[in-house]
């Protein structure tokens, strides 16, 4: 008998939900053909940003996936007897019309999603019940922790199961780069490049902080900050309003801190990127840093980190989050951080400070950078051999799209117990 699945997500933008939503289904897709599964797999996509991030194969490989017509997708739909899973967040999956009308008639439900901070929301729970989700699948063992105390707290503890997100070197997609117009890169000196948007979450500032403290007597020092902001208004005034705000920011943390002679601010150097750059530039941007450096707040994964181990490049993150699963703790630069009450200014309610994430012990920041940096600076061959380490490290994690695959069809199919 043919088993009927069918996933929806956000899976043609360039958003992290749609990265990851575009690896799980190459995995599950991967997994029914390596295994000749009678299994009948459909996809249908939204997209809550509209760009589209596709390229001419993965558009014709969705495609193939998808429902030709209404009239297709309501007899497909029409026994009841399928497994429906949504990739989502719950808030925007409740808001689609689709979500309730699969979920009302599916054989089971599962919600894949991840979170930033060691509360759900109550609200999800709200949703997840009146969809009567059966299962929730999260990309890493922080979430599983999250959900599973959450769940028990709100007293509906379903099933969570951890499956990380496929980082391959496909991941990266086109190998080509593409300089950035502008002289960003020292090509003599120890580049550290930061990436993300400019929100508390992501905290940059946490980075130029502590880069301006710790090297601020090194010419030989420069960070790159590639970040963009609020980008649902696009009109041109206000980004460059955006942009201009941030450089406010960063002048007023560099004119706080003075070199040791007490004559003059930091003499490292500090390049800001605002916008959002072609796949070939950022490849330029990975391959040319020699540490990826982010301290974020809170993290439900990291796709920035794994992307800038996918190009060999070494990271200094934060010792808790989402991508601790996946990043070599010997090999890359491990920055020591603290729970903290969560505080969102930028995208209000969103995050409730009732729940933690973290916040970084600058000590600890130096220290990493520091160690870093006199390892490039004194023994080149031994820091250059870390990228590649953290790589395999992080592939033996991520990399195998047939095991991904596997645990997502075997959770999604199984009967509902619960998991370990």
């Amino acid at each position: 008998m043919t088993t009927k699945v069918i996933y929806q997500g956000q899976i043609t933008d360039p958003s992290g939900y749609a990265v990851a939503g575009r690896g799980y289904i190459r995995s599950i897709c991967d997994y029914i053909k390596e295994n000749e599964l009678d299994i009948d797999f459909k996809v249908v996509s939204m997209s809550a940003d509209a760009q589209n991030a596709l390229t001419k194969e993965e558009a014709e490989f969705l495609d193939s996936l998808s429902f030709k017509s209404n009239d297709e997708m309501h007899a497909w739909v029409e026994d009841e007897d399928y497994h429906y899973v949504f990739h989502h967040p719950p808030v925007y999956a409740w808001k689609l019309d689709s979500t309730k009308f699969f979920a009302a008639r599916s054989a089971t439900t599962t919600c894949v999603t991840v979170w930033e901070t060691d509360e759900m929301p109550p609200v999800w729970n709200d949703i997840l019940t009146a969809l009567e989700v059966d299962r929730i699948v999260v990309p890493c063992q922080w979430n599983k922790d999250s959900f599973d105390k959450s769940l028990e707290k709100l007293g509906r503890p379903v099933p969570v199961k951890m499956v990380p997100h496929l980082i391959n070197d496909d991941f990266v997609g086109s190998a080509e780069s593409a300089p950035i117009p502008h002289n960003v890169v020292d090509e003599n000196g120890f580049n550290v490049l930061t990436v993300g948007q400019w929100t508390d979450r992501k905290a940059l500032m946490n980075v130029v902080k502590a880069f301006l403290m710790e090297f601020k007597d090194n010419e030989d020092c420069n960070l790159i900050i590639k970040t963009y902001g609020n980008i649902q208004d696009p009109r041109p005034e206000y980004q460059d309003f955006q942009k201009q705000e941030m450089a406010n920011q960063i002048s007023v943390l560099k004119r706080s801190i003075l070199n040791d002679s007490l004559n003059g601010g930091p003499k490292c150097k500090m390049q800001l990127l605002y916008g959002l750059f072609p796949k070939e530039q950022m490849n330029y941007l990975y391959e040319k840093s020699d540490l990826f450096a982010l301290f974020s707040r809170a993290e439900g994964f990291g796709l920035p980190i794994a992307e800038a181990l996918t190009h060999e490049t070494p990271v200094i993150v934060h010792d808790k989050g989402g991508h601790v699963g996946f990043v070599d703790p010997t090999s890359n630069y491990i920055v020591d951080s603290h729970l903290t009450p969560a505080h969102c200014t930028i995208f209000p309610f969103v995050y409730s400070c009732d729940s933690n994430w973290f916040e970084t012990d600058y000590l600890s920041a130096r220290e990493q950078l520091r160690a870093a940096y006199n390892e490039w600076k004194e023994t080149p061959e031994t820091f250059a051999k870390r990228g590649p380490t953290a790589k395999q490290y992080m592939l033996e994690v991520t990399g195998d799209s047939l095991k991904i695959g596997r645990e997502l069809i075997d959770f999604i199919i199984s009967e509902n117990e619960q998991e370990d």
